[in-house]
Order: structure tokens, then sequence, then C-alpha cells
């Protein structure tokens, strides 16, 4: 069956032993040193991922309070532009009531020019025509110039009062 021999088994734990001594010796120690550095290697990607996701919510940040600055901008830039507009349209409007209020002025200056004007032409044609008819009744050729004087006087008194 089975046999045991102390020998076998002493020099079986030496053998273990010395293997054991030269696994650990020119193995382990390289195995755990490229585990170690792995770890290294490991942990600093981690730490440079956690960097990257730092400044990336950082430039995040950035990004929108520069977005809510630029929002705030045009909101702004719209209020002046709207406001510059309102007074430009003002402006516009007063404008173009003073030139409506000047040409009904310069109208009626005009107006009344010509009203004037017909006048005084009427006045001369019923003068002439007054002379006329006077001197048909009167059977004679009146002196134009001094008849039409006395003319004149007599309507620009009659005519003052009915205007």
């Amino acid at each position: 069956m089975l046999d045991f021999n102390p020998y076998t088994i002493v020099f079986t734990i030496l053998n273990l032993l010395v293997l054991w001594l030269f696994l650990r010796h020119f193995l382990f120690g390289k195995v755990t040193a490229i585990l170690d550095q792995r770890a290294q290697t490991v942990q600093n990607e981690l730490d440079g991922a956690v960097r990257e996701k730092e400044q990336a919510e950082q430039l995040h940040r950035q990004y929108e309070e520069k977005l809510g600055q630029a929002r705030q901008e045009s909101a702004e830039l719209l209020a002046r532009t709207k406001v510059q507009a309102q007074q430009k349209y003002q402006s516009t409007l007063d404008a173009a009531q003073a030139d409506a209020r000047q040409l009904v002025n310069t109208t009626r200056k005009q107006l009344e020019a010509e009203r004037e004007s017909m006048l005084r032409g009427a006045r001369k044609e019923v003068a002439q025509l007054a002379l006329i008819a006077a001197a048909k009744v009167a059977q004679k050729e009146l002196d134009s110039q001094s008849d039409l004087a006395m003319v004149d006087a007599f309507l620009s008194e009659t005519g003052d009062g009915n205007e």
C-alpha cells in the first residue's frame, strides 16, 4: 500500500522549500514588480481620468456661464434695439407731423395770398366797371387816374365793412 518513508517526506519538503525560495527570488519579485507597475499605471490612468473629468466639468461650467452671458447680452441688445427703434419711430413721426403742420401753414398762407390777390383783382374790375357805368350815366369820358383813386377809396371803405 502506501509506504511513508520519512526521508521522502523530508526530501519533498526540502524540494518544495527550495522551489519556493527559487520562485520567490526569481519569479515572484518580478511578477510582484510587474503587478505593482500595472497597479501604478491603472492608478495613474484613474487619476488622469478624474482630472479630465474635473476639467470637462469646469469647461462645462465655463460654457454655461458664457452661454448665460451671451443670452443676457442678447436680451440687453434686443431691449436697446427696441428702445432705439421706438425712439427713431417717434422722431420720424414727430418730424412728419411737423412737416405736415408746416405744409398746412404754408398752404394757408398761399391760399390767403391768393384770396387777397383775387380780392384786389376783383376790386379793380369792380372799379373799372363802376367807372364805365358812371361814364355812361354821365355820358362823358372820365379821367381814369383820379377816378380810379376815388372808386378805390369808395370800395375800400365799403369793402372793409363786409369782409
